[in-house]
């Protein structure tokens, strides 16, 4: 087939560094368009150094806007010039190497019906031995971070991001919207990706977040229940099980247990009261 597409990349900032910096400028030489959408609620000045490359488009309104925004708006930008979108973040690692391997399998093969395709995540720097079988494997959902999303397929069924979600279930709640109008999500294992999660912890790969962070995990998780669940029953059920991990994780793995527990409550005070996006951070 051999078919030879176009690829925007679309990387969300937050006070970045001159690590950052570097990292943004080589993706620019794996894509025809890249795309920076700052959350740092300031102005950035080491951002300035992008400006003189001309395939790097640079944009922040000072505020920190969360990542479904952020993405929609990579949409928005790409999807008459380019035929598929990557989405990252600055802490992902998407080496030139499996960037090249997984676009060769998109220009390759059929994705007619394959909305996300993206590569296998390794977490915190976890250098188990990868099997690279290049299959492709249909998935519930995959992160954000390294998914090649196939943008006239979004266009076609008016699919974006749910702009109620800040941070947390993003992805998942994305992915779900694709393959509830009959789309595929699928992960290709000959590409790899190496992404941080939280703080790492002795604990395995159990991340250390913030308690911030753990107030969008339980809000978002009643939001996105309540969107996707077939019964009362079963949202009610998925909320209270799901909840109840999340506080047993935090007692057994993560610092500061006492305030990342009264997250609950306020997630249950604010998404009863409609107060989502950003919500009360």
């Amino acid at each position: 087939m051999n078919r030879k597409n176009k690829f925007a990349c679309g990387i969300v900032t937050y006070f970045p560094n001159n690590d950052v910096i570097d990292k943004i400028n080589r993706y620019s030489n794996e894509f025809d368009e890249v795309y920076v959408f700052d959350n740092t609620p300031q102005e950035s000045d080491v951002l300035k150094k992008l400006e003189l490359n001309q395939k790097i488009h640079l944009y922040s309104n000072k505020e920190n806007n969360g990542l479904s925004v952020a993405y929609n708006y990579f949409i928005k930008e790409a999807i008459f010039n380019c035929d598929f979108l990557c989405t990252l973040d600055q802490d992902s690692d998407f080496s030139k190497e499996n960037i090249r391997k997984i676009a060769n399998y998109i220009n390759n093969n059929n994705l007619d019906n394959i909305a996300v395709i993206g590569p296998k995540i390794i977490y915190n720097d976890n250098h188990e031995m990868i099997t690279r079988n290049c299959d492709i494997t249909d998935k519930r959902y995959l992160i954000s971070s390294g998914s090649f999303l196939n943008l006239s397929i979004l266009n076609n069924n008016n699919i974006r991001f749910d702009p109620q979600y800040f941070i947390d279930r993003v992805d998942v709640d994305f992915c779900q919207e694709c393959i509830r109008k009959g789309l595929r999500v699928v992960e290709y294992t000959g590409s790899v990706l190496y992404q941080t999660l939280g703080t790492p912890t002795k604990h395995m790969n159990k991340g250390n977040h913030s308690y911030k962070r753990h107030y969008y995990m339980f809000r978002n998780r009643f939001y996105y229940n309540r969107k996707f669940s077939n019964s009362l029953l079963q949202r009610e059920s998925l909320n209270i099980i799901q909840s109840l991990k999340q506080c047993l994780r935090i007692l057994t793995f993560e610092d500061q247990k006492v305030n990342k527990l009264k997250q609950l409550l306020l997630a249950i005070h604010d998404y009863r009261h409609n107060i989502m996006g950003s919500g009360r951070y």
